[in-house]
């Protein structure tokens, strides 16, 4: 169950912490993924860290497809990703961070180093991977994110409560065909939880759920936002009044508003406690809704042969 392995994130988390605190992670080079791997990566553009996340596919088959580079990070969870390992032939040397230490990505002739998440095994969504993937970039970026794993052992109740609030909310606004979408909006790094929260739930309740930030929304989707649920992710930080001006507008104009603003830590270290709560979402729901499989129409994209 979704449930018992989002119990485990306190134990996994720690376990990250100890066996990769210390580490130095490279800036200016290319951070590639798929997915979560991808968000993880990007939230730390909104963090001043000089890096350059990268989707995988488009990497491989749109940016200098036939140059080599003599560094970068590759991200897989499984280690197994496709197109992340694609990526793996344009690189002299690149370092792996993955889940699984004998995997092919970790394997690869060119991987110099690689580091392990220690999230353990996961059955349906992304959950403990995607934190742990963080905390590993905290970590080699020089962050020191103790207190996290501190509120992860005092707080999963209260996230717990959040999460089923929110996936209440959710299964109740969802039903008939007048609810046209739901968005996830998030802010500066924040903005990869909105992406990592959209993926899990589009997974779950098999209806659309678009991510974006506050500002995006503002230019143009707001029109959009009659019979729309809107779920805002909203840190302290520059754009967190107009954030909160923006919910108050689509709200008169007819959308149901749903705000997240307490992320119980540091606003710096809030990309690794927000997520929990619609982690707790996807699991409310899963059992409201007796979802038994996440992948209905097709498998998880490991092993697809290179065009």
């Amino acid at each position: 169950m979704i449930k018992k392995e989002l119990y485990e994130i306190p134990y996994r988390s720690e376990l990250c912490y100890r066996k990769n605190k210390g580490i130095i992670l490279p800036e200016e080079v290319p951070y590639i993924g798929m997915g979560a791997s991808y968000f993880a990566a990007s939230a730390f553009r909104y963090l001043g860290i000089n890096l350059y996340p990268e989707n995988a596919a488009a990497f491989h088959h749109y940016l200098n497809p036939h140059r080599k580079f003599n560094n970068g990070v590759l991200i897989s969870q499984s280690g197994q990703s496709s197109e992340t390992l694609w990526c793996a032939n344009h690189f002299e040397t690149f370092i792996a961070l993955v889940n699984e230490e004998k995997s092919p990505l970790g394997s690869h002739p060119s991987c110099a180093k690689q580091y392990c998440l220690h999230a353990g095994h996961e059955e349906r969504i992304t959950t403990k991977t995607y934190l742990n993937t963080l905390m590993i970039l905290y970590l080699g970026f020089g962050f020191d994110p103790k207190e996290v794993i501190q509120v992860y052992k005092k707080e999963m109740a209260y996230f717990e409560q959040l999460g089923s609030e929110l996936g209440e909310m959710i299964r109740k606004r969802i039903r008939g065909l007048h609810r046209k979408c739901i968005y996830i909006l998030g802010n500066g790094p924040n903005r990869a939880t909105a992406d990592v929260a959209a993926l899990v739930l589009s997974e779950v309740l098999k209806i659309p759920v678009l991510s974006m930030s506050a500002s995006e929304y503002d230019h143009g989707f707001k029109e959009t936002s009659k019979n729309v649920l809107a779920i805002a992710i909203n840190h302290k930080g520059p754009e967190s009044q107009r954030t909160r001006e923006l919910l108050k507008t689509i709200k008169a104009a007819g959308a149901d508003v749903f705000e997240l603003s307490d992320p119980r830590v540091d606003n710096i270290y809030s990309p690794l406690t927000f997520p929990l709560a619609f982690f707790f979402a996807a699991e409310y729901l899963s059992y409201k809704r007796k979802i038994h499989s996440i992948f209905q129409v097709g498998k998880k994209v490991t092993r697809v042969k290179n065009p």
